[in-house]
């Protein structure tokens, strides 16, 4: 037994939570094998949900039967049939099995925290592809679209992505001038400036409403040196919509509904557009809640609906890492946890990777900067360290008085 135990020591398998990771760490390796042992020998009995994963022929009971197939997968480096990434075109399934982690304590925080605030409409908790927990309130239901607000940029952000990764844009370092009219102001600003909300030039909030909105954002004297400084912005934010329009030959929308929108399940939704008839690159997306998490569900799996690679991982780690300052990627905020999608009121798309985790939030867009940052408060204080079964986030340092929707 020692000699397997000695040579068991030196692998290390990576693989998904599930039967055989009894310490839940996300790999079946030597540190599971020595939890069994311990089991075994009566040295420190483990915990319901570890034992269920130590069960290998699932008859009750953990003994030498069931460390021996342990050994076996290790050995033979077997996949783990645990979570792997779903199918994002259909509809999401929920979780039957909630007896892993503290179900009493989410349904808590969702029903007596969140849902007792005025403002929100609805919450739906993801972990390992699967509801876990979803909530409407206020008379919403499951089935109402509404306004994302700029929760649109990320899906703006992806997008772009998706159009570098196919060809149509070169990257997101190309100067302006090579795609709309050569000028003093875009012969110093990238498609990254845009992403990034370091462009330079001043908020423009009549931009959904000027005849030729394009003509006046890029016509516009620049405030500061692109790139040296990030100004929340939704005119120049919406200068992307046209990046695309100009560049794939395609609006937005049309983008989309080739390239995203069906593979995450999402029919025919509404979009509006502005004066030129190019889709807000802000917000304005309109989505139901089950809808809208789905981007994060892609984030989290790596660009890929099942087997399919929708973005490329690339894109993901560009737009998710921070860029001009510590909070912000490329139209995704950076709380410091994971990553966050947010859109005015309350939208919210909370993706902590590393615990297979997603939120989402609906409210009303009249809520108040109270509202948000407590409702942040109760999502990363309070939902996600539900999920932290080994500590991994929890000495992150969050940054939620850094996220403002403007």
């Amino acid at each position: 037994m020692r000699f397997i135990l000695l040579i068991i020591f030196c692998i290390n398998i990576a693989s998904a939570d599930c039967m055989g990771d009894v310490n839940f760490d996300n790999s079946i390796d030597t540190e599971d094998i020595i939890m069994m042992v311990q089991h075994i020998l009566h040295m420190n009995i483990m915990d319901t949900i570890s034992f269920q994963n130590a069960d290998m022929d699932g008859n009750s009971n953990v003994n030498i039967y069931d460390l021996s197939r342990l050994v076996d997968i290790i050995m033979e480096s077997e996949e783990c049939n645990g979570f792997t990434p779903i199918d994002l075109s259909l509809d999401w399934e929920t979780e039957q099995d909630v007896s892993y982690f503290d179900s009493e304590l989410l349904n808590q925080v969702i029903n007596e925290n969140i849902g007792q605030m005025q403002s929100i409409k609805g919450i739906v908790v993801i972990h390992r592809g699967k509801i876990v927990a979803e909530e409407y309130f206020n008379n919403s239901f499951m089935s109402e679209t509404y306004n994302i607000w700029s929760v649109t940029k990320s899906y703006i952000s992806t997008l772009v992505g998706q159009a570098i990764d196919r060809g149509y844009i070169e990257d997101q370092y190309i100067y302006l001038n090579n795609i709309f009219t050569e000028n003093t102001y875009t012969n110093q600003v990238t498609i990254e400036h845009l992403l990034t909300m370091s462009s330079g030039w001043p908020e423009n909030w009549a931009y959904m409403y000027l005849p030729n909105p394009l003509n006046t954002i890029i016509n516009t004297a620049l405030i500061w040196s692109p790139g040296s400084s990030w100004l929340y912005n939704n005119s120049v934010c919406h200068l992307n919509s046209h990046v695309i329009n100009e560049l794939t030959e395609m609006s937005p929308r049309a983008f989309a509904m080739e390239n995203l929108f069906p593979q995450l399940g999402i029919s025919d939704p509404y979009w509006a557009d502005d004066q030129a008839d190019i889709h807000n690159g802000s917000y304005d997306l309109h989505l139901t809640l089950r809808e809208m998490v789905k981007l994060g569900q892609l984030y989290l799996q790596e660009g890929h609906s099942l087997n399919e690679e929708v973005l490329s991982m690339e894109w993901i780690n560009e737009a998710t890492s921070p860029q001009i300052n510590n909070w912000y990627g490329y139209l995704w905020w950076l709380p410091g946890v994971g990553y966050l999608a947010v859109g005015l009121g309350g939208q919210y798309i909370a993706v902590i990777p590393e615990l297979d985790l997603v939120v989402g939030t609906h409210s009303t867009t009249q809520s108040t900067d109270a509202y948000t940052d407590q409702l942040l408060s109760y999502i990363y204080n309070q939902i996600v360290p539900i999920f932290d079964f080994e500590g991994r986030v929890n000495d992150r340092t969050l940054y939620l008085d850094q996220i403002r929707e403007y």
